[in-house]
């Protein structure tokens, strides 16, 4: 479908942005103060266009998308917003607003950004993770889509943050998003969503150097608020929505953590996963093979997404023909590399294979079971079900740890004590998120006093006990195509 921009406020100067803001979804609080900054950092003598996208919040599925499972995800309150407006001067300047990371507008000349048929132009901001990366990568690999019209005058982009850098919380999706929201608006472009995902997993992919999918990407445009949106991955495709009720919560919070070596971590998980799916595949065809054409009968459906095979299919017919661990140098003397485009093998590495390919299939049942519970809990007010769900998240906590080793000591810490507070109010389940090694938790609960009080001594434990003071995520926004870019 296309998403038409919603550009029809009248321009304002500096002194009315605050109300005009405060009418925007989500404008009180964080929102109305990040919009207010990044407005001001731009002229007023022509119109101001402003897109809000939020971050996001993983309640399952988590890493296991580039597998092709059931990812579920919320918006969160915490947000990035982007002002763009029209330049005359043939150049690209990007700025961060005060209170984010960055100091003085950057500046490109469109002419350098794009060559005549739109595509990307090399640049020294390629696999800077800052936020004029994010952004002017979104420009650049919108414009190489073709989703925008090259804007020859050149265009003048602010960017502001009230999302941390933390694993799991969407950030860079965010800030690609919410550009490229604000340059159609700008230049009067209708956008398709999941071609505007597909822009920001290559700025990840491409201009950071992180082999991610598009699930914070399409949380950033397209969730609503307080909803949990169903993406099945790996082909990128949109599946149902669960609104949570007003006496259920699910709330982020980032223990104030994340290991330097997480991104190494997270590609050598990746690596060992698609290592597991290429020996599957390999079985699966040796099997067919043997069979013969006429011979189905015990055939199993497979479709190349590692994720959604049967648990019973995985136990039952190749676990046990994986390998526990395998080194680099001998996987590829017998197999090759994996067909993965987004991962090398270093000869030199030691891959578990076995526990990185399982977490895969069992976390794409979770996330089926999770809906399953919350759909029943929803309709019955079956406080069993809500029960089971956070025994689910809890399975996918120890599973991160245990067979990724993308846990973190913070994040484990964090968890026990909400759990240990939690034992005797309605605190359902917490688990680590995103790609992991620490990073943002999430929690299933109650909302009721004495479960937020649970959530909040919680975390004055976790602060006592490590020095380090956690955030707690509250609300939830919509995207930024759901919300449209704001005329200013």
């Amino acid at each position: 479908m296309k998403v038409e921009q919603k550009t029809t406020v009248p321009r304002t100067s500096h002194a009315a942005v605050s109300t005009r803001v405060a009418a925007m979804p989500g404008g009180d609080g964080a929102v109305s103060k990040t919009v207010v900054d990044v407005v001001k950092r731009l002229g007023d003598d022509s119109a101001r266009f402003v897109a809000v996208a939020p971050g996001r919040l993983d309640v399952m599925g988590g890493f296991a998308e580039y597998t092709g499972a059931l990812v579920l995800n919320m918006t969160l309150g915490d947000h990035v917003c982007v002002a763009v407006q029209a330049r005359r001067d043939g150049k690209i300047s990007i700025s961060v607003a005060p209170h984010s990371d960055g100091g003085g507008a950057e500046e490109i000349l469109v002419s350098h950004l794009c060559e005549s048929n739109g595509r990307k132009v090399d640049s020294e901001h390629s696999r800077r993770p800052d936020l004029t990366t994010c952004a002017l990568g979104g420009l650049a690999e919108a414009l190489r889509a073709e989703l925008l019209p090259t804007p020859t005058g050149g265009l003048s982009i602010c960017v502001g943050s009230s999302l941390p850098d933390a694993s799991g919380s969407g950030r860079n999706a965010a800030v690609a998003a919410a550009t490229v929201v604000a340059c159609a608006a700008a230049l009067d472009r209708a956008l398709e969503p999941l071609a505007v995902a597909a822009v920001c997993q290559r700025v990840e992919n491409d201009w950071l150097g992180a082999p991610v999918g598009v699930a914070d990407a399409v949380c950033a445009l397209v969730g609503e608020p307080n909803t949990l949106l169903e993406l099945r991955c790996e082909p990128c495709t949109l599946g149902g929505s669960i609104r949570l009720p007003d006496d259920l919560l699910l709330l982020g919070i980032d223990c104030g953590v994340t290991l330097p070596d997480a991104a190494k971590r997270y590609a050598h998980v990746r690596t060992a996963t698609f290592m597991g799916r290429a020996l599957i595949d390999r079985i699966i065809g040796h099997e067919r093979v043997k069979q013969g054409p006429n011979q189905v009968s015990n055939q199993i459906s497979w479709d190349g997404y590692l994720s959604r095979l049967s648990v019973t299919d995985y136990v039952e017919r190749f676990r046990d023909r994986i390998p526990t661990k395998i080194k680099g140098k001998d996987f590829l003397d017998r197999f090759g590399e994996t067909g993965d485009p987004l991962t090398r093998i270093d000869p030199a590495g030691l891959y578990k294979v076995r526990s990185r390919t399982e977490h895969h299939v069992y976390e794409h049942a979770r996330s089926r079971q999770f809906v399953e519970c919350l759909s029943r809990a929803i309709r019955g007010a079956d406080r069993k079900a809500l029960v089971e769900a956070g025994e689910l998240m809890n399975a996918s906590h120890w599973s991160y740890g245990q067979r990724c080793a993308l846990g973190s000591i913070e994040t484990d810490l964090l968890v026990n004590l909400i759990r240990r507070h939690g034992a005797k109010t309605d605190v359902f389940g917490a688990k680590i998120t995103g790609r992991g090694c620490g990073g943002v938790v999430a929690v299933l609960l109650e909302s009721t006093d004495q479960s937020l009080s649970t959530i909040e001594a919680a975390m004055a434990e976790y602060a006592s006990q490590t020095g380090h003071t956690p955030r707690l995520f509250r609300g939830s926004t919509p995207g930024a195509l759901v919300a449209g870019a704001q005329r200013l």
